[in-house]
């Protein structure tokens, strides 16, 4: 399956004084800082100085190439990046893995990078951040860094493109936001995932440090529940539940709902 997503950078356009406002911009960073001590660390300084003085422009992300234009000293450099693309069934196992989780569901369907997503992908030997030797680019100047400090620009840039857009990355990896999106909805709606089962660990093997509870009277506990989104909020976002029709789901959502709203009167002791 195919992908093409655009991320374009104007040449007029400010230069961003810092980079990494997101953790999965920092995560990217990291990942191409990591290789510093494998070349001349001037690099990346020089690199970081490029983009933020906005000479990277025409930034392309498509399946597997990150590619742009470096201006430097009245040259123009292309540059791209690579980054192994998943296969489909690779895809299909890792949309499984991820739809186990409620919560990184949620989180994507809602825009957001799931902060353990790679832990949860690692269950079936994939990862969407750069691993040991994965990351690769090519220049037109005579630098034999890899990457060069045209390279190096260019990953900032990306990175700073990541901030608000984290479905670049997936992209990167051959899936587009929609795809993606289209692919865990199916699954959850399908109600078939393999992600691996977590095994259970009994309360009398728990160190004393690491006890939900060692005593006392919880009666002295005070408890001031508040919602922060509504009850049914991911639960109608996440689609129709396996065997229902819409108006099964609509009624799950309402009973959740009002229980939610019981379990608050009964815990502020309405």
């Amino acid at each position: 399956m195919s992908t093409t997503t655009s991320a374009r950078t104007a040449r007029d356009k400010q230069p961003a004084p810092e980079f990494g406002s997101t953790w999965w911009s920092r995560r990217w960073i990291r990942s191409l800082e990591s290789l510093g001590a494998s070349y001349p660390n001037t690099r990346l300084p020089r690199g970081r100085s490029l983009a933020r003085n906005g000479a990277v422009h025409g930034l392309e992300v498509q399946p597997g190439t990150v590619t742009a234009h470096v201006e430097q000293a009245k040259r123009t450099c292309l540059v791209t990046l690579n980054l192994p693309v998943f296969s489909d069934d690779q895809w299909a196992a890792g949309v499984r893995a991820l739809a186990g989780q409620l919560q990184h569901a949620a989180s994507l369907l809602e825009g957001r990078m799931p902060e353990k997503i790679d832990e949860t992908l690692g269950q079936v030997e994939l990862g969407l951040f750069p691993r040991r030797g994965e990351l690769d680019s090519q220049c037109v100047c005579r630098d034999n860094g890899n990457p060069c400090a045209h390279g190096a620009a260019v990953h900032y840039t990306f990175a700073n493109a990541l901030e608000d857009n984290p479905f670049l990355l997936p992209a990167l990896r051959g899936r587009s936001r929609e795809e993606l999106l289209a692919e865990l909805r199916a699954v959850r709606s399908g109600g078939t995932t393999t992600a691996p089962a977590k095994q259970g660990l009994a309360a009398s093997e728990l160190a004393q440090d690491q006890a939900y509870f060692t005593g006392g009277d919880l009666s002295a506990v005070t408890l001031s529940p508040q919602l922060s989104v509504p009850s049914a909020h991911h639960l109608r976002r996440l689609g129709t539940p396996p065997g229902c029709t819409e108006a099964d789901a609509e009624l799950l959502a309402t009973a959740v709902e009002n229980a939610a709203r019981h379990a608050g009167r009964l815990a502020r002791g309405a």
